[in-house]
């Protein structure tokens, strides 16, 4: 009688575990942090009904922009097994490469390709030393960090690049129907680096390197070459949200990006990003930095001093990725 319970009960109880919420979160990843970006909204909401605007949600999206792209940047690194913690300072030094190409009045695609070129260049610099030297990529990448933060310094002088033309900005900062172009840019790099990662070889490539290395070199991935191509892409990325932050401020300051590295590092872990490689969603990247974005609002929206904001944001971000921790548990 007791095998015949334990008979009937199976079904039931693989169902269950089936469809357990634990299984379910998991599996989706990004399930966790989408709940934790609609409390977020709901909680500021409760406290202001004006918090759910559709000015304000726009405007949300808008100032998360940049830091998605650097988000979706950086998880193409950490899911070697890498990071790059230069990601901040390759966007100042490409924003003002693309600054003084503009003030001294060369052709839009000359500014275009040379603001490519100087992100991919800082991206081959990281992925060079990486895989010739053997050195950690924190290390690498915070030396190259303060390197392309005096060279940004040097380059210009000290002094923040004016003389933007209007045309570049309404190209880049402008709007596309009623859609501000950074959102729109945002989430072309999204399609895009969602494609690569799941439907290339390259995507699989860079998934193989941070699951096993060792084993992607056995089955004749060049390791050290992929390695370098995930940290071009990810500075290269760097300088698209460069010129779209320059186009939004109309000009170009050598300190830009400095606050960028921890929300976008945060952002890419937060979204199922794994540190130790071989893992990592470019959708929870971008809704990761949704997230501190309708944190950062929200807290304006009540008034929150920004030293208090700092504190209250560092905290959320701690929870969320000790819940990522717990998932994966």
């Amino acid at each position: 009688m007791a095998k015949l319970e334990v008979a009937n009960a199976a079904p039931g109880a693989a169902v269950a575990e089936k469809w357990s919420v634990r299984r379910l979160f998991s599996e989706w990843r990004e399930l966790g942090i989408i709940v934790a970006l609609i409390m977020t909204v709901l909680v500021f909401t409760a406290v202001d009904p004006e918090f759910l605007s559709s000015y304000n949600l726009v405007n949300i999206v808008l100032q998360a922009s940049v830091t998605a792209i650097l988000a979706m940047a950086v998880t193409f690194v950490i899911i070697t097994g890498g990071i790059d913690l230069s990601i901040g300072t390759a966007l100042a030094l490409s924003a003002v490469v693309s600054g003084l190409l503009m003030s001294q009045g060369y052709p839009l695609p000359v500014v275009v390709l040379g603001t490519l070129a100087t992100g991919a260049l800082a991206g081959l610099f990281n992925g060079m030393i990486i895989t010739v030297s053997g050195i950690t990529p924190f290390v690498v990448t915070l030396g190259s960090m303060s390197i392309f933060s005096g060279l940004a310094l040097i380059v210009s002088g000290g002094q923040t690049v004016y003389g933007i033309p209007p045309e570049f900005s309404d190209l880049l900062a402008g709007k596309i129907g009623p859609i501000p172009t950074p959102i729109v840019i945002a989430f072309a790099v999204l399609a895009v680096a969602s494609i690569v990662m799941r439907m290339t070889k390259l995507g699989e490539y860079l998934i193989a390197l941070g699951g096993a290395r060792e084993v992607a070199r056995l089955a004749g991935i060049k390791v050290g070459f992929y390695t370098a191509i995930a940290y071009v892409i990810s500075s290269s990325l760097a300088a698209v949200g460069a010129m779209v932050t320059v186009g939004r401020l109309g000009a170009a300051d050598p300190a830009l990006g400095a606050d960028l590295l921890l929300p976008a590092i945060a952002a890419a872990v937060m979204g199922g990003a794994d540190l130790n490689g071989g893992e990592g969603s470019m959708l929870g990247a971008v809704i990761g930095a949704l997230l501190i974005a309708t944190l950062q609002a929200g807290l304006t929206f009540l008034n929150v001093q920004a030293f208090y904001q700092q504190v209250a944001i560092g905290v959320v971000i701690i929870l969320a990725l000790l819940s990522n921790r717990l998932q994966k548990v």
